[in-house]
């Protein structure tokens, strides 16, 4: 399902609407969370509804896409650091709720902490709601191109368009690498929502949407799941067939 919406801001309330969906019909809704600019206008929807007392997320479970390595929690340039001011300290999830990558596992540890974040999917009962951004080159999370559709939760190096993050260090001092779950675990989840805003977004959506699915495009490869709802603003529909369908 494909919606085009007039911008950002529009975008969030209709992925707001998908949550409250979810919160009211499941009930202990695990969720599977970005960072990056996409999802800003969405979070501070939601710290708006915390502090006004409309939303409530204290039965639910939250874990995060990906993570830089290595990259201590309390960085300004973590993921988690992120998190943290966009959203969870302004929300009723007990802190036992949030589900982080840690930037600063050991080497040697790596393989063993990526497999109990699977695991802890699974004993959570499944991700329900997974939310997504979609990169300039097609990456999900830090699924970068031609990353196996089998792929799980591990170490990755990041493409130069990647560690370039609008509000993040750029050149030598970006991180090169990253923690990330794999295709094949954003593919588990009953529910994907993928926004995309942006003229810097249109080609990479026209890519997944349109062309032939392939491991080059990693979005691409979400057409291959049931239930996947596309939220665009016009700007970044402009490539498609027709700008996208008819506006929301």
């Amino acid at each position: 399902m494909l919606h085009v919406t007039r911008n950002p801001v529009a975008a969030a309330h209709l992925v707001a609407v998908q949550l409250d969906e979810l919160l009211a019909q499941v009930a202990a809704p695990v969720l599977l969370l970005p960072t990056g600019s996409t999802p800003q206008p969405l979070y501070a929807l939601l710290r708006a509804r915390f502090a006004a007392g409309t939303l409530h997320m204290a039965h639910c479970q939250t874990f995060n896409l990906d993570e830089y390595w290595p990259c201590r929690a309390d960085s300004p340039l973590s993921f988690r650091h992120f998190m943290e001011n966009e959203l969870f300290q302004h929300s009723d999830l007990p802190p036992a709720a949030i589900a982080f990558l840690d930037g600063t596992v050991s080497t040697d540890e790596i393989a063993s902490h990526c497999l109990a974040y699977e695991q802890a999917m699974v004993a959570a009962g499944g991700v329900d709601w997974c939310l997504l951004g979609i990169g300039v080159n097609g990456h999900i999370a830090f699924n970068e191109p031609g990353t196996a559709a089998n792929s799980v939760t591990r170490l990755v190096q990041l493409a130069a368009s990647t560690r370039q993050r609008p509000g993040f260090p750029q050149g030598n001092d970006a991180p090169k690498a990253g923690l990330t779950v794999g295709i094949q675990t954003i593919m588990s989840a009953k529910k994907i929502i993928v926004m995309a805003c942006g003229i810097e977004k249109a080609e990479s959506v026209r890519r997944a949407l349109e062309e032939p699915r392939s491991i080059h495009t990693p979005a691409s490869l979400l057409r291959a799941h049931s239930n996947v709802i596309w939220v665009l603003d016009e700007a970044a529909a402009t490539a498609l067939q027709n700008g996208g369908r008819t506006l929301s």
